[in-house]
């Protein structure tokens, strides 16, 4: 039996709570808790389950895996020896070809296509699709609806908000973020704000 910690008891954290034994077995999991800076924010949600710790200070224990981070909490998490699972929902569309790295969180609806490659800690939420033969670098987020057409490659960290998507075969670099209802018709390098259609390019100031 290993002992599953989620990372995060925001939104997100209490939303993979959930769907979590849709994806993933009683039998071989045990839900140990939360990761989080303060101690008091699952006060109120009624959720019967402790907050554990600080996830940069959390020791983890020989039988622990965690779910849902960042790249800074998994980069400590991971130095201190913890190690991620992968989640898939069953109602997910994964396709035989693909390849998940570990850590990644496939939501209810969402398309991974054939011969598709997730690194590492990609999050893809409710209804999002990386289409036939895509990219996907480590700790990118497609939010709700966000659509990457066919030989699409993303670098790392990159963001697509909600209803955005990418033309078939463009590269967008490390930490681009492309808006809500936007369309990329072009290459981005890294750092680019991508918004409109069809998608203009600025400079990230964050």
């Amino acid at each position: 039996m290993k002992n599953l910690v989620i990372v995060g008891a925001g939104g997100f954290g209490r939303e993979i709570l959930e769907m979590i034994w849709d994806g993933l077995s009683a039998a071989e999991f045990r839900l140990k808790g939360f990761l989080a800076q303060d101690a008091t924010c699952l006060d109120g949600w009624g959720l019967d389950l402790p907050v554990l710790a600080d996830p940069e200070k959390y020791e983890p224990e020989p039988d622990d895996c965690f779910l849902l981070a960042r790249r800074r909490v998994v980069e400590s998490l991971e130095a201190r020896g913890g190690r991620f699972v992968t989640f898939v929902h069953p109602q997910a569309r994964v396709a035989r070809t693909a390849r998940l790295g570990e850590g990644a969180v496939i939501y209810p609806l969402a398309v991974v296509s054939n011969s598709t490659t997730l690194e590492p800690h990609v999050h893809l939420n409710y209804y999002a699709s990386a289409g036939h033969d895509c990219l996907v670098g480590r700790y990118s987020l497609l939010a709700p609806y966000a659509t990457l057409n066919g030989f699409v490659e993303l670098g790392s960290e990159v963001y697509l908000s909600t209803h955005s998507t990418v033309a078939p075969g463009k590269k967008l670099g490390a930490r681009c973020k492309l808006s809500a209802n936007s369309a990329c018709m072009q290459d981005a390098g890294p750092g680019m704000l991508i918004f409109g259609v069809p998608g203009r390019q600025v400079r990230r100031l964050d």
